[in-house]
């Protein structure tokens, strides 16, 4: 016989998990929808160079990639996307001239990457994700940290905080320390920095990540970078921080500047202060980010790392057209902010999506309980009918552990006088003898929905 276990990296997803996984993707299309995002769908596989194009991904990311080789075809020539925003820059060349500008597309949909399995990281796993391309506009800037707060809020996500930064700022600083072609790697060693701590990162900027023959930084510029971005978390207080020693750096100058405009907007938009933070070591370690990137942890729970990330990306689809299509926009991490709700206890689960069990009595014609059941979802209530007339509480049992919250139950007594009993299945307690043309009412009552 065949082991039925999955292979390494991927996993089955019970009901009591896809059920509230389904309501929190609902919740999702209904807020980027309501930001004016459209949907749009790409291809699972794309061709080779498109993903690997310079400026797609890191090399980090490169070196996870899926490839795909159909019986007969030839290698390296098609892989699994690895996110969604590559894909993206490709649709936008391609369709630019019948979409028009700005463009704000959401897609939501499976990734791949070959990367080491760990709690929370998957090799297949979906990313929601919302852009905004063809505009450089700083409203958009600020309408992604909307859009994210918007959506985790809705969705019920625990408190969670939305930190920002600047990579103009990044770029100006280790320009002004002479070393703005190694920006880069010096970036993608920064983005270690929460889970690896100062001592790795500073050892890798002096060695160089694997493969290199040379050291990115010397000892002094390492100790200087790490000094600079260390300085703090908080808003107002790190930019004059960072004014007094960048302020006359002219691509510095203008990352301060956009983050002060982003707080400004989303102090009108009425974010909450607690909510967002500034971060100077938060640097996002994909090398087409090119102004403002966030990411967003679950308070107390970063550890799990970000469940949404993104920023401004204005060179990309120059992989693909000549015309300067600048964008800016997020991903939230789907899966992995479900394994963080499951781990932490918040993710409500339930194995039915219907509130109603009709009970198939035995004795009764099944007509009974299948017209009652057809009767409430008109009316606009999930119902499920019981397949099989069994004993009764093996019924009970039936929808106690699926998490239905009422059963209907109409016996060869209460078929005879047209009435039926309504049991809580968590409390046990149970309505006898009410009418069954006051069914949908009485449901609906005892739901707490509008009748």
């Amino acid at each position: 016989m065949i082991d039925p276990r999955v292979a390494s990296g991927l996993r089955d997803i019970p009901p009591s998990v896809m059920i509230p996984r389904e309501r929190m993707l609902a919740t999702f299309r209904q807020t980027f929808a309501s930001f004016g995002y459209v949907p749009i769908e790409t291809p699972h596989i794309e061709r080779m160079e498109v993903l690997t194009g310079k400026g797609a991904g890191s090399d980090e990311v490169l070196r996870q990639i899926f490839e795909v080789i159909n019986k007969g075809g030839e290698a390296g020539k098609l892989a699994l996307r690895f996110d969604l925003t590559v894909p993206l820059a490709r649709f936008v060349a391609k369709h630019i001239n019948e979409l028009g500008t700005p463009f704000k597309r959401y897609a939501i949909g499976s990734v791949f990457r070959g990367e080491r399995p760990a709690k929370g990281r998957f090799r297949e796993f979906a990313q929601c994700d919302f852009d905004t391309v063809g505009t450089d506009s700083v409203v958009a800037d600020a309408e992604t940290a909307q859009v994210i707060y918007a959506a985790l809020s809705s969705a019920g996500v625990p408190p969670f905080t939305i930190t920002l930064n600047n990579r103009k700022i990044l770029d100006g600083l280790l320009d002004a320390l002479g070393v703005a072609d190694k920006t880069g790697p010096v970036l993608r060693s920064l983005d270690k920095l929460a889970k690896a701590g100062r001592e790795k990162v500073l050892a890798e900027l002096q060695r160089g990540e694997e493969g290199s023959t040379e050291g990115v930084l010397t000892a002094d510029q390492a100790q200087q970078v790490l000094d600079f971005v260390e300085q703090g978390r908080g808003r107002a207080e790190v930019l004059s921080r960072v004014e007094e020693r960048l302020g006359s750096h002219p691509r510095a100058a203008e990352g301060i500047a956009n983050l002060r405009q982003i707080l400004d907007l989303l102090d009108a938009a009425g974010l909450p202060e607690t909510s967002l933070q500034l971060d100077l070591g938060l640097a996002r370690g994909l090398d087409y980010y090119t102004g403002v990137v966030f990411e967003t942890t679950v308070n107390g729970w970063e550890r799990f790392g970000s469940i949404s990330s993104g920023g401004r990306y204005d060179n990309l689809a120059s992989l693909f057209i000549d015309r300067r299509l600048p964008g800016v926009g997020a991903s939230i991490g789907l899966d992995r902010l479900l394994a963080l709700l499951e781990e932490s206890g918040s993710l409500r689960g339930t194995s039915t999506t219907v509130p109603i069990l009709v009970v198939n009595f035995p004795g009764v014609a099944p007509s009974i309980p299948v017209k009652l059941a057809a009767r409430l979802r008109r009316a606009g209530v999930g119902a499920e009918v019981f397949p099989e007339s069994i004993q009764v509480g093996k019924q009970m049992g039936y929808g106690s552990t699926r998490g239905h919250k009422f059963a209907v139950i109409v016996g060869p007594d209460e078929a005879e006088k047209e009435v039926f009993n309504l049991r809580d299945l968590a409390t046990r307690q149970e309505q006898k003898a009410i009418a069954i043309a006051a069914l949908e009412s009485t449901v609906k009552q005892a739901l707490g929905v509008g009748a």
